[in-house]
């Protein structure tokens, strides 16, 4: 009889513990496509494939010496941003303006799709995220600044 207390007691235990490793991984974006229509859902799942077959084809156009700049780790972001997009083709510029236009509409579209329940509730997790204590390191720690008081990537040894 204690056995069977033991191995029942031991597998309930077991259970338990495996569903909260899979209640943890649980993104704050699942969290949301919760509280949402799933006319929204689809509208948001569209764009994400859209953005995804466009940032592919952006990355395809990019040069060797564009490819050079991105893995230079002794820059800033800002700094390594401008350099880029010195070098963008009219091509190049044209995708990043469309993509840009198209993101803005699509935040305008899906705003007005919002009820007030849910403006509210994104409001909400949108302040939490800005204000929460870690935003904006890195990893490996935060970021080193370099002599002129840029921020720059850590070097990975």
């Amino acid at each position: 009889m204690k056995l069977k207390n033991i191995i029942l007691t031991v597998s309930f235990l077991g259970l338990m513990l495996f569903n909260t490793r899979l209640f943890a991984q649980d993104s704050n974006y699942n969290l949301i496509k919760k509280e949402l229509t799933q006319k929204q859902i689809d509208l948001l799942q569209k764009e994400r494939e859209v953005m995804k077959t466009n940032r592919e084809a952006f990355k395809a156009s990019l040069t060797t010496e564009q490819l050079a700049i991105l893995k230079d780790r002794t820059i800033s972001k800002t700094e390594m941003k401008q350099r880029l997009v010195a070098t963008f083709s009219a091509d190049q510029k044209s995708m990043v303006q469309s993509q840009q236009v198209r993101l803005r509409k699509t935040r305008e579209s899906f705003s007005k799709t919002l009820t007030s329940e849910q403006r509210k509730m994104l409001k909400e997790r949108i302040d939490k995220i800005r204000n929460s204590k870690d935003r904006g390191e890195l990893k490996s720690g935060p970021r080193i600044n370099n002599e002129k008081d840029k921020k720059v990537r850590n070097k990975e040894d």
